[in-house]
């Protein structure tokens, strides 16, 4: 079923195409957007980069911490609100000082947007890291703007351009001038003093209840988030009061700077360890169940937040991808949103396509990590197929060893033991001579089946002992090389089974009765090779070498085979021993 491959449908490549492209265009894209997003904040604060260079840098830096910090949380399908009101709250914060340009509406703007950076970080604070705010920190929200926004905006109303620090002001400055009333004025300084004290202690609560909440994990995730917001909040309800008593300090805003620094590293420490924890989850499930590809699609689905995820197992027999249900995917073409990557077993052998968000995609970290888990998981899922598979094979194999030897031996006794009771005594030494040989047929065949399944010299005399005694049931003339210590008995069966099947492959197909077998063990490693002088031209992907390839693969080790034609076969197994 070539047709069910998607990565040979004409429909489903112009697409990926597509996806690819904005891929490439869309990390040039945010560094525009980076770029712009300082340098036009930054012209803003015109004549404050002579007068207080310190505060202007510390503005900058936090803006380009918060824009950079909020760049990295958009690119997660689950943070991406969160980071967008990161980077606005980056633009925000240089913008408070727009005074600087007394001409024009920047002292206006100012005077009744200056918290605005504080309300989006707020804002970000308290959403992370959940993709949608509760109830109760809506309402938070709701009140903090309006109060931020709403109270300095009724200072305007009521005030002159002086009274809220900006001294330079001129005509030429933009000023409602609706009700100058000093009175009036000082109550509402007053007012939205008490608010943002207890503003702050709400926040504050807020963000403690933020860090009590969930399992060990989730809380360690929110611990660096939590802390710098109540950091920042403290600093900043402390210069609100200063501010609003005294009148702006460009020194103070330094200082509530450098603290609101925090604030984008703690997001980005935080964001780290979110995506750690998610991978660190998604390994210990598939190590702890029984792996299946619905049960890896689903994990990839939770940890990658992207729903929406598909996984396409290549099928050996259909010759193409099918779902995890064992249907062939949608013939149709694929969303311009959705990209397909390929995931390789050993030597380039498919296993599956994850097919992703294409924003996802492009976050190449996690997706590389997914990609390399989803391979894991699905060479151990078929690994444990094929093994048994190869279980239920050997079975039969005993099965019909049985029915071809010892039984009909014992069936054939049965038949001459039924004649006894009725021979003439003439013929009793010929019955009872053929029940003995039938008897001893038996029990050879038996001997014979329970050396192939486990041997006995292997046992007792080890494992050089038991190769000699299989090379000499096949008549071969086998060089052997082993140390003379005893191995662990799990490696010491695998490395028998290796070598004895490389035996038996070597006298049914390789035309040769010389060998070489040489087994040593270093570092932790045994190394068992078998070399002949035959034929060659050995399948190593055949179903004998693929059985025996699957058997070491089972303990941790690794399989080579070489095998030119006319020049013999070199098989070589590594195999730890811890």
């Amino acid at each position: 079923m070539t047709a069910a491959a998607p990565s040979t449908m004409t429909g489903r490549s112009r697409p990926a195409v597509r996806a690819a492209g904005g891929q490439r265009w869309k990390p040039v894209a945010v560094q525009a957007a980076l770029v712009l997003a300082v340098l036009v904040p930054g012209i803003a604060e015109g004549g404050l980069w002579v007068r207080h260079p310190l505060t202007t840098v510390v503005n900058l830096v936090v803006s380009a911490g918060a824009i950079g910090a909020g760049a990295l949380l958009a690119g997660d399908a689950e943070q991406r609100v969160t980071g967008y009101v990161l980077i606005a709250s980056g633009v925000a914060r240089p913008l408070r000082w727009a005074d600087e340009w007394v001409s024009g509406p920047g002292p206006l703007y100012s005077a009744v947007f200056g918290y605005l950076s504080i309300v989006l970080t707020a804002w970000a604070l308290l959403r992370y890291p959940s993709s949608a705010m509760g109830r109760r920190r809506r309402r938070f929200m709701v009140v903090m703007t309006a109060w931020l926004i709403g109270v300095p905006a009724i200072q305007v109303c009521v005030g002159r351009p002086q009274w809220v620090g900006e001294t330079n002001a001129t005509s030429a400055t933009w000023w409602p001038y609706l009700w100058p009333n000093s009175a009036v004025f000082d109550v509402v300084s007053n007012v939205l003093i008490a608010g943002c004290a207890l503003l702050a202690i709400g926040f504050l609560a807020l963000m403690l209840w933020t860090v009590r909440v969930g399992g060990r994990r989730e809380r360690a995730v929110r611990l660096p988030v939590a802390a710098a917001g109540m950091l920042a909040a403290v600093v900043s309800g402390v210069v609100v009061v200063i501010t609003s008593v005294i009148g702006p300090h460009e020194e103070v805003f330094a200082i509530q700077g450098m603290a609101q620094l925090g604030v984008p590293i703690a997001f980005l420490v935080s964001f780290a360890q979110q995506r750690l924890t998610r991978l660190s989850t998604l390994v210990s499930v598939l190590d702890n169940a029984e792996p299946t590809t619905r049960l890896l699609r689903q994990l990839l689905r939770h940890n990658l937040r992207d729903p929406n995820l598909d996984l396409l197992v290549w099928s050996d027999a259909d010759k193409g991808y099918l779902t995890v249900d064992g249907a062939p995917p949608d013939a149709g073409p694929r969303p311009p949103n959705r990209r397909a990557i390929k995931v390789t077993g050993r030597e380039g052998r498919p296993l599956a396509l994850l097919v992703v968000d294409a924003d996802a995609a492009g976050d190449d970290g996690l997706t590389d990590a997914a990609v390399a888990i989803s391979k894991l998981a699905l060479e151990n899922l078929m690994l444990s197929r094929r093994l048994l598979t190869a279980d239920y094979d050997a079975r039969q194999l005993l099965v019909a060893d049985l029915h071809d030897g010892a039984q009909k031996d014992l069936c054939a006794l049965r038949v001459a033991l039924s004649k006894v009771g009725y021979a003439e005594p003439a013929q009793l030494p010929e019955l009872l001579d053929t029940a003995d040989k039938l008897v001893s047929n038996a029990l050879q065949e038996l001997r014979d089946l329970a050396h192939g399944v486990y041997p006995h010299t292997l046992t007792h005399a080890g494992l050089a002992a038991a190769i000699e005694e299989t090379a000499d049931g096949l008549d071969l003339i086998v060089h052997l090389t082993a140390p003379d210590h005893r191995l662990p008995a799990t490696v010491e069966k695998t490395v028998y089974f290796f070598v004895s099947e490389a035996l038996t492959n070597a006298h049914k197909h390789a035309g040769t009765i010389h060998l070489q077998v040489g087994i040593r063990q270093s570092g932790g490693v045994v190394t068992a090779e078998v070399l002949d002088d035959g034929t060659g031209g050995a399948d190593g992907d055949g179903p004998g070498l693929g059985r025996l390839r699957d058997r070491i693969e089972a303990h941790g080790g690794r399989l080579h085979v070489s095998s030119p034609r006319g020049t013999g076969t070199h098989v070589v197994a590594r195999i730890p021993c811890v």
